[in-house]
């Protein structure tokens, strides 16, 4: 593997986290879809609401763990697979690592495991790439705020004014998060959003959908 620094390292991640990184992640509204249907989020303070809870007590949380867990050793797949809430989010992260893997394979010349969880696809790509776990989970959470954003703003519909003051409070967010999840190991893991679970399942029988999950 060859050896890149800093600011390759940088424009790789810009990368592999863009909306043109052909892992299909946009099909994918974790749930978000249902609770739009069903007026829950309906304004600015409705989605930065339900992006804090991800981010601080739910999925977001747990996959951040993932990452940080898997760089640093640790056989997690079957963990993160059992975890997920739901059978959609189950074959959500499937698909989005399968993806990951196979373009990584295809166009990077670098090899990884098939049908690892998304989280532990990215963790096993910064390894091999010698790219930090914290660089790592930084863009990555960015990337998935980004995605439910971009959810919100087609769906609801927002305007895209109000995308963007939402991609701006993510700033936030996310630094008080990588504050506080320094030392977050295994026993941080879990979740307590259990709206967003509770529609992640009943998007799974919703009639009309636009989205897989």
């Amino acid at each position: 593997m060859k050896k890149y620094n800093q600011k390759e390292k940088l424009q790789i991640l810009q990368t592999w986290f863009s909306p043109s990184f052909p892992i299909g992640s946009y099909v994918y509204s974790h749930g978000l879809e249902t609770m739009i249907e069903d007026k829950i989020i309906k304004t600015y303070d409705d989605v930065i609401e339900y992006i804090k809870s991800i981010v601080f007590n739910g999925s977001c949380k747990n996959d951040f763990i993932f990452i940080k867990s898997s760089y640093e050793g640790l056989e997690l797949n079957d963990l993160a697979l059992a975890i997920c809430s739901s059978k959609e989010r189950k074959i959500e992260t499937l698909a989005l690592g399968n993806a990951f893997q196979k373009i990584l394979k295809d166009s990077w010349g670098c090899d990884l495991p098939k049908n690892l969880a998304y989280p532990i696809c990215i963790a096993e790509a910064g390894k091999k790439f010698k790219i930090s776990s914290s660089l790592i989970s930084m863009f990555f959470l960015q990337s998935f705020i980004s995605n439910l954003v971009n959810v919100c703003v087609k769906h609801i519909p927002l305007g895209q004014k109000i995308g963007q003051d939402c991609a701006i409070a993510s700033i936030n967010i996310i630094n008080e998060f990588l504050l506080i999840s320094r030392n977050y190991s295994l026993d941080n893991l879990g979740s307590i959003c259990f709206n967003a679970d509770i529609y992640s399942i009943k998007h799974e029988n919703q009639f009309s959908r636009v989205y897989s999950s």
